[in-house]
């Protein structure tokens, strides 16, 4: 018996991924393909085989290690002339995992942060509310004193 996932035509597999990132191989045909390892299913797979497509559909998601997914084969033969294809969903507790990218380039990132704004210690709000709480302080100090006295 095999380890690997085998996808069904119109069903629906939950799948939960062990590793950050898939191991990548070149098929006997010439094209990528990515082996995601999963947590041990029913059936005792722990793996799966995905296509250049179903890898980009993960890597969308952001997908990480501990990430639940529900993976649909589709084929109908009213749609997409008879070939499968797959839709990767999250899961409820986690319907849109966060999108990762992949680490830029220094020179990007150099470039990028110019347009980042400058950060600073204490925003406007709170700067305006300090200045009036001070306003207030020597407002009080000055009712108390004379016209002649000096606050200080």
């Amino acid at each position: 018996m095999s380890d690997y996932i085998k996808f069904t035509d119109n069903s629906r597999e939950v799948v939960t991924l062990t590793y950050d990132e898939p191991l990548e191989n070149t098929n006997p045909f010439g094209k990528k393909q990515y082996i995601y390892g999963v947590e041990e299913t029913i059936t005792g797979c722990t793996k799966f085989s995905a296509t250049e497509k179903l890898h980009e559909k993960i890597q969308l998601l952001g997908a990480e290690k501990g990430t639940t997914l529900y993976i649909t084969k589709t084929k109908d033969p009213e749609i997409n002339n008879g070939y499968a294809f797959f839709k990767v969903e999250g899961s409820e507790d986690n319907p849109e995992p966060k999108k990762k990218s992949k680490p830029l380039h220094k020179s990007i990132q150099k470039f990028e942060e110019q347009f980042k704004p400058k950060e600073t210690e204490l925003d406007t709000h709170e700067l305006s509310l300090r200045v009036e709480k001070l306003e207030k302080i020597v407002a009080a100090l000055w009712k108390d004193k004379g016209d002649d006295d000096i606050p200080f």
